[in-house]
Parts: C-alpha cells; sequence; structure tokens
C-alpha cells in the first residue's frame, strides 16, 4: 500500500512537468516564427530604402552635372532648378532627430515598434530643426557650413571638378569655402563634433565648423606590360626592353593638414620612374584665402604647360608626352621648390612661380655648391564655353636663370624614355651640355572640344644660352631643340571631359553611374589617341660631325599611341595602351640607338585614387 501510494504520487507530479515543458517548446517556436516574419520584413524595409537612397543620389549627381555644363560661371547656378531630393537635401542642413540617418536627401527612421510598422515609419517626413541646433552623436547627416571667414565658393565648375571626377593626385588645396561646400554634398559622421567624412573623395576628418581639418589620400598606379618587338638587337644596339614587365608607376599617400584657409601638404612617394625606391613628392604650404587663388611656398610640382596641369589621375594616356615632360623638367618637374601661386576665372587662368632645385639634389650630387634658379608662367584663356563647346588658348614658358653648380661646372642634361616607365632606357638625349648659362623653353596650347570629342595639341621650343667660357674652348653655338603633339578623346559613354577653369586643361571623365554588372551600369569609357614628336638634334649639318660645328645628334623620337580607359568608379581606372616608336640615330644616348630603332609596346594601368 505504500509503494502504490508513492507512485500515484510521482505519477502526479510528472505530468504538469511534461504539459508545461511542451507548453514552452510551443511557445519558443512561435516566437521563433514572429522573429523570421520580422526580420523578413527588416529586409524588405531595408532594400526599398536603400533603392531610395540610390534614387536621391542618382537626382543629385544630375543635378551636379547640370551646373557643370553651364557655362556662365557663379550666376548659372540660380537658374537651374535642383531635384526635389537634391534642394530637401541642401536645405535640411541642421541636426535630425536621434536615431535619423539622412543620406543624400533620403530620411530613414530606426525605431524600436513593430517590423511591420516600419515602412510607415520610415517614409514619414522629418521636421528640420534650426541650423544652430546640436547634433545628435552616431547619426549620419550632409553637413553644414557656416559662412563665418571663409570666403566667396569658386564658380559651379567646382561641383564638378568635387565630386564627379578622380580625386586629386596631390594634397588639396581648395579654400574653406570649397571645403565646406565639398562637405555639404558628402555623406558624413558626426560623433561628439567630430566629422568623418569624404569631402572631394577623400577621407576626412574635420571639427564641425570646418576650420580644422585632417585628410588622407591614395595614389596608386600600377603599370604592366611589355615590348613585343624593341628592333636593333642585330646591329649589335643594346638596351632592356622586356617582354613583360611590372612598375608601381606612382604609390603616394597625400596627407593634408588644414586650418581654415592655410593647408599644409606632406606626400610621400613610393613609385616614380623605377619602383622600390622611397622619396617625396611634395611638402609645402598653401594660403587659399582670396577668391579662386592659391600661394604655394615649399616644395611642390608647379604647374606648366597644358599637359602637366592635367591631374595623373586623368591622363588620356599612361605618361606625358615627351615634350612635356622635357619642358617641365627645366624649373618646374614634382618635389621642386617653389613660391608663387595661381589664379583664374571661369574664362582666364594666370599662374606664376619662383623655383629652385628639387628635393634631394644635393644628395645626388653632393659637389652642388650653388642652387639652380629659375621661373615659370603659364597664361591661358577660354574665348569660347558653352554647353557642347570649348576653345582654350593658352601659353606656357619657363626658364633656368642658372643651373646647379657642381664639380662639372653648370651643365645640362635633358632625355626622356619613349613614353612609358616600362623601361629606363632613353632613345634620344641631348647629351651632357657643359658652360651654360640659361635653358628657356616657350610655346602655344591649343585645345578644342565639341560635346563628347576632345583634341589638343602644344608646341615647345627650348633654348639652351651657352656661356663665353664655352666659346673660348671651341665651336659653342646656342642650341635649340623643339617637340610637339596632339592628342584626342573621344567618351564612348559616361560624362564626357569638361573644362576646369582652376586648371586652364580638361579633367578627366566622369561615369554617370558606377560600374554595376548586375543593374547593367559600366561606368565611363574613352577612346584615345596621340602623336608625338620630341628632336634633340641642333646645329647638325648633312655630312660634317657634330663635334665640329657644336651641335647636338640626340636623335628624333616619333611616338604613336592609342588606347582604351575604363572609368569603374570616380575611385578606380583601368588604361590599356599600344604605341609605336620610331627614333633615329643618336650619338649621345650610349649603345641604345646608335643606328635608329623601331619599338612596339603594350602597357596596362590598374588605378586607384581617394
Amino acid at each position: 500500500m505504500r509503494h502504490l501510494t508513492t507512485l500515484l504520487l510521482l505519477c502526479s507530479a510528472t505530468f504538469p512537468v511534461s504539459a508545461f515543458a511542451a507548453s514552452q517548446s510551443d511557445d519558443i517556436a512561435a516566437l521563433r516564427r514572429e522573429m523570421l516574419e520580422m526580420r523578413a520584413q527588416m529586409q524588405n524595409q531595408i532594400t526599398d530604402l536603400r533603392r531610395q537612397l540610390s534614387k536621391e543620389r542618382s537626382l543629385r549627381r544630375q543635378f551636379e552635372l547640370a551646373q557643370a555644363r553651364s557655362p556662365h560661371g557663379e550666376d548659372a547656378g540660380s537658374k537651374i532648378r535642383a531635384p526635389r531630393g537634391v534642394l530637401q537635401a541642401s536645405r535640411r542642413t541642421g541636426p535630425e532627430r536621434s536615431g535619423v540617418a539622412v543620406l543624400g536627401g533620403t530620411q530613414a527612421v530606426a525605431q524600436s515598434a513593430p517590423a511591420n510598422s516600419a515602412s510607415s515609419a520610415a517614409s514619414k517626413p522629418v521636421p528640420a530643426l534650426p541650423q544652430n541646433a546640436p547634433m545628435t552623436s552616431g547619426s549620419v547627416q550632409l553637413a553644414s557650413a557656416q559662412a563665418r571667414g571663409e570666403g566667396r565658393p569658386s564658380n559651379p565648375q567646382v561641383a564638378y571638378d568635387t565630386h564627379l571626377i578622380p580625386p586629386p593626385d596631390h594634397g588639396l588645396n581648395m579654400s574653406l569655402a570649397d571645403f565646406r561646400r565639398a562637405t555639404r554634398t558628402a555623406e558624413t559622421v558626426d560623433i561628439g563634433g567630430i566629422r568623418i567624412g569624404f569631402p572631394a573623395g577623400r577621407p576626412t576628418i574635420a571639427s564641425s565648423d570646418g576650420l580644422y581639418a585632417f585628410s588622407v589620400g591614395l595614389v596608386m598606379h600600377l603599370d604592366i606590360g611589355g615590348f613585343p618587338s624593341s628592333g636593333g638587337s642585330a646591329q649589335g644596339q643594346t638596351g632592356r626592353f622586356p617582354k613583360m614587365n611590372e612598375n608601381a608607376r606612382r604609390l603616394r599617400l597625400p596627407l593634408t593638414w588644414r586650418y581654415g584657409n592655410l593647408l599644409a601638404n606632406l606626400t610621400p612617394e613610393w613609385g616614380r620612374t623605377v619602383d622600390g625606391t622611397a622619396g617625396l613628392y611634395e611638402a609645402n604650404m598653401v594660403y587659399s584665402g582670396i577668391h579662386n587663388s592659391q600661394f604655394t611656398v615649399g616644395y611642390y610640382q608647379p604647374r606648366v604647360t597644358m599637359q602637366d596641369s592635367e591631374s595623373s589621375n586623368g591622363f588620356i594616356l599612361m605618361e606625358r608626352a615627351s615634350v612635356s615632360e622635357v619642358v617641365r623638367l627645366i624649373a618646374a618637374g614634382d618635389t621642386r621648390l617653389s613660391i608663387g601661386g595661381r589664379t583664374h576665372q571661369n574664362r582666364w587662368y594666370l599662374g606664376a612661380y619662383l623655383t629652385g632645385q628639387t628635393y634631394g639634389d644635393r644628395t645626388n650630387d653632393p659637389t652642388v655648391s650653388d642652387s639652380q634658379m629659375g621661373g615659370l608662367l603659364r597664361v591661358a584663356g577660354r574665348p569660347v564655353a558653352t554647353r557642347h563647346m570649348d576653345v582654350h588658348l593658352g601659353m606656357s614658358s619657363t626658364m633656368s636663370f642658372k643651373r646647379n653648380q657642381t664639380s662639372q661646372g653648370r651643365v645640362l642634361s635633358l632625355s626622356d624614355r619613349p613614353e612609358t616607365r616600362l623601361t629606363n632606357e632613353r632613345l634620344i638625349s641631348s647629351g651632357t651640355i657643359a658652360d651654360v648659362g640659361k635653358v628657356w623653353a616657350v610655346g602655344p596650347e591649343l585645345a578644342f572640344r565639341y560635346d563628347r570629342a576632345l583634341i589638343q595639341a602644344e608646341y615647345y621650343h627650348i633654348g639652351v644660352d651657352r656661356t663665353a667660357n664655352a666659346r673660348r674652348k671651341g665651336p659653342a653655338p646656342n642650341l635649340g631643340f623643339e617637340g610637339y603633339y596632339v592628342a584626342g578623346s573621344y567618351t564612348l559613354f559616361g560624362q564626357p571631359r569638361r573644362y576646369s577653369p582652376k586648371d586652364a586643361a580638361f579633367s578627366a571623365p566622369a561615369p554617370k553611374e558606377d560600374f554595376d554588372l548586375w543593374n547593367n551600369q559600366w561606368g565611363a569609357l574613352e577612346l584615345v589617341g596621340r602623336w608625338s614628336v620630341m628632336d634633340f638634334d641642333s646645329n647638325i649639318l648633312k655630312d660634317i660631325p657634330a663635334a665640329v660645328t657644336g651641335g647636338v645628334r640626340g636623335g628624333v623620337q616619333t611616338v604613336w599611341s592609342g588606347g582604351l580607359n575604363w572609368y569603374i568608379n570616380r575611385h578606380y581606372r583601368i588604361q590599356l595602351q599600344y604605341s609605336h616608336i620610331n627614333a633615329t640615330r643618336s650619338q649621345t644616348a650610349g649603345s641604345v640607338n646608335t643606328r635608329g630603332r623601331s619599338i612596339n609596346a603594350i602597357g596596362s594601368r590598374i588605378q586607384a585614387a581617394f
């Protein structure tokens, strides 16, 4: 009887526990089903918000493109009506409610409400708060700009340059007003009064008013290619022209510190002509407080010639034409000690610099006892500026008043590679010219754009004045070299090249939409070509040796190039290029080109720019 009672008590305790466990399992399963349903609804809502965001960004980009097409400078912006989403974004510069994210005019409200109410909550408009209201930490917005001491922004063309084309290949030099305007149209995160964003496509940390800022950029150009045929070896000529080669052409980290309209730029370089050697690209200070003007002191690349004024992130071909490269090395070029500035309006440009030696001259030649002095002047006009047509007329000049004084005296040596850095060989050269007085170059710039087609050309005469001491030693006439090129491009799809008044040159094409295979978006594609000639023959008579006339038989190089540029988006580009190079014999280029040479080259470049 006792055992029967115990058994009954155990059964009565077990049945409720089992029933409770079964009920709890049903509740958990139901809760899981509800969570899965909520997750699916939230994913649908996120997809809808992303579509709205993409649409608003597209509208904003169309508005910027419309501004860029206007030829009337500062007055053009008032004649263009922005899309509704863009107007909402530009007016709502004040901070938003807690938990609100504003991206390109699209509003999304994060709430803890059930998932089935997420759609209506997200689509509900959020009232704008006063402009000076404190911003909630962690929210994302189009940053506002105050007008205190910033000066006037540049004309609307800068909107095209700032937001659509690749970022510059150097430290930033935009004014405080332009920086604030760029910040207004770039998504930023405000955390405790510090803004983190991408104005001008460059990662930047700034104070809430933009007065303090620090930017970190990237320039990465990786070249791959080779020479299917190099000719000349049968005649005993030498030279390294590999079938396949690689080169890190540019590896830069542009660093910019800003306080108001004063900027300090420091850009280390790990690329250059032959990779593997660390160096410096620039170290300078810039004042940009005067409207449409920048004044620079320090190691800098002062721009001379139209092609030198283009960013390397937007070059038509992988390298500059030889004449542009030779001219800029007389008294300009990379890392040149410079003091001067440039200014522009929508129809004209003026730049002038006083220059010295380049960074590292005394390390490369410890015998330098007196530094080079030189200068450059560039003026350009834009007599025709319409939506479909631009005409550029300009003149560039540069002079080295005195060369570096070394153990060899004041000497000059000019040369260039065959418009590719996949080899370090030179087919033409001036040789080493001793007892040099002044070296100068001057020439015109011409460019014409019609809709998607662009053609540009430059010609330069290079003069070398010899000293009286050179003439006492023997025949030493003044020498003259020359070079020229004609280049063209046609944008197959995407936004074509546009004129940049601040550079007096044409900027890169801009993708209307970023490359997206699944949505049939392909960025921008450009067909390009160039004919280039560089002549280092001077004072040469047909049957008389150069040593008798005092001339130079340095050779004439002619390069025909063609290729394609694919802009995946504003930050990434792929270039493909073919070049055919002919060079007449040279007595100053060593054994590489003693009988004349014909070479074919194929190259490609993978580019990243931030």
